[in-house]
């Protein structure tokens, strides 16, 4: 089958597939530096450039979850709540966010030392429920991983 597109989370061995259809998808890279300006002279110097963490912005729908149909409001709030535990992390637990899988082979593509800055989710319509996910990489290379 080969790699394809499945945001997910892992969290203690065990993969939460993001609701879909996704909308929106975000990676955000930063880098912190020291700028000074030296008198007398045009521009200015850059110094002790280094990265920052990742942060990921998903916006979503819950129609699907690892490509089975959600269709009604009770399965799409149970698949927003299992979703809303599987985020929920500590110091000692953090999780590793996943972009492209291929399950067979083993092939992942992922962020590792995850957490979540804010989960909201809106039930106002009650046909789709819609929800937006922010989450922190402390490590800002995406990893491959040929075993998980």
């Amino acid at each position: 089958m080969g790699m394809v597109f499945r945001p997910s989370v892992r969290k203690g061995g065990e993969f939460f597939g993001l609701p879909g259809p996704i909308s929106k998808f975000q990676v955000q890279d930063a880098w912190d530096y020291e700028r000074y300006k030296v008198l007398l002279e045009d521009g200015d110097g850059t110094v002790g450039i280094s990265r920052n963490g990742v942060d990921i912005t998903i916006q979503g729908e819950v129609g699907s979850v690892d490509g089975e149909p959600v269709l009604s409001e009770v399965e799409m709030l149970e698949a927003l709540e299992t979703l809303r535990s599987a985020l929920n992390t500590t110091d000692e637990v953090l999780l590793e966010f996943f972009l492209y899988r291929d399950d067979e082979a083993e092939e992942y593509r992922y962020f590792r030392h995850c957490s979540v800055s804010r989960f909201r989710y809106e039930l106002s319509r009650p046909e789709l429920y819609e929800y937006s996910l922010i989450l922190h990489a402390d490590d800002p290379v995406m990893q491959t991983s040929l075993s998980s």
